[in-house]
């Protein structure tokens, strides 16, 4: 089960609500819990019963790390729990590629290849280490009742994609959610937050997957680079309006609940740099990274810029290898490490002075992410390394050149939407309005919008109905 499927938005998250609001406030928490868990079922049955060893191992050690009087125990705990989440997540991640060697070895396989990727268990592993290390620091602090780590670690709306919210971000608000007009408040944004997530997906997302989905299953040398151009730029727009709509929708579910849940997304097609995108891209994974392994290297700050240059190359070469146990995933990693580094070195962007100059980096960096994105979304480096020569160097094909044309007219108006919407279009057409502070057009332009977002999500769902609805592409990490 999906958050965009319709059994989940008709059935699943509407009986959740209305038993979530009616119980009292001692028991809501027990019942998202016993959600999570059936949600995690319907998805993921033949590993539910390791998502609840995994829950119960994560916070014992948590509560005991919080509890425990000397700092070597304390270490000691948390090693453990460290090295069990890592382990497990690694036993999944890794067991194709050491088939693949092994096999190469000895002629046998040591692991069963039939073992699908647990649900969600990236995510829960992340979830879990920092539960773990914010207890050793003192930076959680516990609730009395176990309930709520549990709900931490599963929630239904987080699970699968995230975001990486922090034991201290899922605060509970049932004081607030008693009295009335907060309840509709929470209730009513987060719905709104739901609607814009699963347009995001299915109208533009799953629309421009068909064409990322031909482009890139199509023999890279035998096509033309135009039409390998616009598979690669539709992929850019795809991965973040899938991964951002999920997002949304994810923020939108947390906030019906009365719980606050990290942005993961502000706009990051408008950065100015290769760093600045990563402040703006999937921000609680990169929020995760400088946390939990960054800083606890040294960070920035070290005796000799050498060291930080390794920090760095270690988190970027464990960020790709975090997306897949294949060499085009390092590259795609260590690709962000080298360019982000020689920003480091040359001061760029902020060494430019003049809009031109700036202008022509800002356009160099969309370029890199993009030709990145490409190495992120193929089958092997190899396959990587053919599509990016086929785009840089010229390739002519009629038949492909023919298709890119058709691709346009027919995918045009999703294409243009997607890179207008990339932009803060809307918020600054809610500034201009707020500034101009006149009620009636204020009004109208609520009218307008609920009229357009309500007609946009009955089409989603008609979609989703019928089937038309892909999975999240961050499901399959």
């Amino acid at each position: 089960m999906s958050l965009s499927d319709s059994i989940f938005i008709f059935c699943f998250l509407p009986i959740a609500l209305l038993l979530f609001y009616i119980a009292r406030e001692e028991l809501r928490e027990y019942i998202l819990v016993v959600f999570s868990l059936l949600f995690y079922a319907f998805g993921s049955r033949t590993y539910f019963l390791i998502l609840l060893a995994a829950t119960a191992v994560n916070i014992v050690l948590a509560r005991f790390i919080s509890r425990a009087k000397e700092n070597a125990l304390k270490t000691v705990l948390l090693v453990i729990g460290v090295i069990a989440d890592v382990g497990l997540l690694s036993f999944y991640k890794f067991r194709l590629p050491a088939n693949f060697i092994w096999e190469k070895l000895t002629g046998r396989l040591i692991f069963d290849t039939s073992l699908m990727l647990p649900l969600g268990i990236s995510f829960f592993t992340f979830k879990a280490i920092s539960m773990l290390a914010d207890s050793y620091t003192g930076k959680a602090k516990l609730s009395q009742n176990p309930i709520h780590d549990a709900l931490y670690l599963t929630f239904f709306a987080q699970i699968t994609s995230g975001p990486l919210s922090r034991y201290n971000d899922l605060k509970n608000m049932s004081g607030e959610l008693e009295k009335g007009f907060k309840r509709f408040d929470y209730i009513s944004e987060g719905v709104y937050r739901f609607v814009i997530g699963i347009i995001k997906k299915l109208l533009i997302a799953d629309n421009l997957g068909k064409i990322t989905t031909e482009v890139f299953g199509a023999d890279y040398a035998s096509v033309s680079s135009a039409y390998l151009w616009l598979g690669s730029i539709c992929f850019s727009l795809k991965l973040f309006y899938d991964f951002a709509g999920y997002s949304d929708m994810a923020i939108g579910i947390t906030k019906m609940f009365g719980y606050d849940c990290p942005e993961n997304f502000d706009y990051p097609y408008t950065t100015e740099s290769v760093a600045g995108f990563w402040k703006r891209w999937h921000m609680s994974l990169s929020f995760w990274f400088r946390d939990y392994v960054y800083i606890p290297l040294g960070g920035s700050r070290n005796k000799t810029a050498f060291r930080t240059y390794v920090n760095l190359f270690v988190v970027w070469a464990l960020t790709g290898i975090w997306h897949g146990a294949s060499i085009h995933f390092v590259v795609w990693g260590l690709g962000y490490f080298v360019l982000i580094s020689l920003e480091r070195l040359t001061g760029l962007p902020t060494k430019l002075k003049n809009g031109f100059a700036k202008g022509l980096y800002r356009v160099f960096t969309l370029l890199c992410i993009n030709f990145l994105w490409v190495m992120f979304n193929v089958t092997g480096f190899k396959q990587g390394v053919l599509f990016i020569k086929g785009m840089i160097l010229p390739q002519s094909d009629e038949l492909s050149l023919l298709r890119t044309g058709v691709l346009l007219k027919q995918y045009g108006v999703f294409i243009a939407v997607a890179v207008l919407l990339c932009m803060p279009v809307t918020k600054a057409v809610k500034t201009f309005i707020d500034k101009k502070n006149i009620k009636a057009l204020t009004v109208v332009s609520e009218c307008i919008s609920f009229a357009v977002l309500a007609v946009l999500f009955i089409l989603c769902v008609a979609l989703s109905v019928s089937g038309q609805n892909s999975p999240f592409v961050y499901a399959l990490f």
